[in-house]
């Protein structure tokens, strides 16, 4: 709408100046019209005052009226009786009074003999307020032009009026501005919409590389919180394994370089996820076993478990279907949940419990524990990256299970149990590879 109203603004101011200038030169050539008129007029009537001496005497018109054919008639008079030097007749004749000499003059044929007849709208030649001659329509034109002849004997006022002949104006020309600024809108147009889409695209790289870096900042916090438990697994088993062998009793000392090599695993896992999402790969989806998957996490989480004599158990229904995902997903699910419930349950023994079913076409698992439970602040804020309810908790274990669980499609969702102890429900959506 606003392109629209420019363009007609700018249309009328062009086509409206365009249309003033060719109206100004119209004018200009009516004046240059009216100077050559008033030029020929005068010639003529001084051409009265140059003839008189030559007049004859007799009133025989016939050879002078070859050469002046406007002077009708002429007589002479000796009385002493005072004249007007200009006397007005009926169809634009008057006397041009002389001393012993009257001229009678036709205007109308002396504005026929002019060497370049200009035509107006209006023309009148008049004296003292007297209009000798008039031609043409009375209506006032809308330019006007007077100017007095300098003669000593006929000083007439010529007065012509015209009005613009439209007709004549160039409007093809006058009208054109429409299609130029209509192609300079348009043209404008573009260039402002391809430099809004240059903006956009630099704001989104921009943006892209911000968010890349914030991305990599928490990708970098959150393996350092995935990282911790592994390692410390790791130096614990080490160290129970060193002591074995000082005691010289290496009977369990496999089992324990086992465990670390496990822990190890799941570190090179961790990193191939990190280095993964730094080069933007493609997730591996494959069948996973949420069965196997939760024993594996159990076994992770065997040094956790034993120190804090937490008791860890499950339940997965007949007919469940493997879930379709990147099986590093899914145990990085289940270890962050796993392990905030085991850090919640300190001062003896307590207990997970993980059920798994089919429930609305999809897989819905419900992580139990023995904790006292989230309080309404955790249960505002659990999935809020950095929030922690521990001193030396990073919060990014829940935020980064939220994540993965969104990029499969499912929903998580935190409360507590009518006794005592947090609830977290998870739902996968099957695939039809999974159905």
């Amino acid at each position: 709408m606003l392109r629209i109203i420019s363009w007609l603004l700018l249309t009328l101011l062009s086509c409206a100046g365009l249309g003033a200038w060719f109206l100004q030169q119209q004018y200009e050539e009516k004046s240059a019209d009216f100077r050559i008129l008033y030029r020929e007029i005068t010639v003529k009537l001084s051409q009265h005052d140059a003839i008189i001496p030559l007049l004859p005497a007799s009133q025989d018109a016939g050879e002078v009226q070859k050469i002046l054919p406007q002077l009708v008639l002429w007589r002479r008079h000796n009385n002493l009786e005072p004249r007007l030097p200009v006397v007005a007749e009926a169809h634009g004749r008057y006397w041009l009074n002389r001393p012993n000499l009257s001229l009678l003059i036709d205007l109308p044929t002396l504005l026929d003999t002019l060497g370049e007849k200009k035509n107006f709208r209006h023309l009148t030649i008049s004296w003292n307020n007297t209009i000798l001659c008039e031609q043409g329509d009375d209506a006032a034109g809308y330019w006007r032009w007077d100017k007095t002849v300098a003669s000593p004997t006929q000083p007439f006022l010529v007065s012509v009026s015209d009005s613009p002949e439209w007709a004549k104006l160039p409007w093809w020309l006058i009208v054109s501005p429409a299609l130029f600024w209509a192609l300079a809108i348009y043209l404008l147009t573009l260039y402002q919409a391809n430099k809004r889409r240059r903006d956009i695209a630099d704001l989104r790289a921009r943006y892209a590389e911000l968010t890349r870096l914030n991305t990599m900042g928490e990708l970098a916090a959150g393996m350092v919180h995935e990282l911790n438990q592994p390692l410390t697994a790791v130096m614990s088993y080490n160290q129970a394994a060193v002591r074995l062998i000082k005691q010289e009793n290496p009977a369990q000392v496999p089992d324990l370089l086992d465990a670390a090599v496990l822990q190890i695993k799941r570190i090179d896992a961790l990193l191939s996820q990190f280095r993964q999402k730094l080069t933007s790969e493609r997730a591996e989806y494959q069948q996973v076993d949420l069965q196997r998957l939760w024993q594996r996490v159990c076994k992770l989480l065997d040094n956790e478990l034993r120190g804090g004599k937490i008791r860890a158990t499950s339940q997965f229904a007949d007919d469940l279907p493997p879930l379709f995902a990147p099986p590093l997903w899914v145990e990085q699910i289940l270890h962050n949940i796993a392990s905030n419930a085991i850090q919640a349950q300190t001062g003896g023994t307590g207990w997970i419990h993980l059920d798994a079913r089919i429930e609305n076409q999809g897989i819905a698992l419900t992580l139990t524990d023995g904790g006292p439970g989230l309080s309404p602040e955790a249960l505002e804020q659990v999935f809020i990256p950095f929030f922690t309810t521990r001193a030396q908790g990073i919060g990014l274990g829940m935020a980064l299970a939220d994540t993965l669980i969104q990029r499969l499609n499912g929903t998580i969702e935190a409360g507590n149990m009518p006794g005592s102890g947090a609830c977290f429900r998870l739902w996968f959506p099957l695939r039809d590879e999974e159905k």
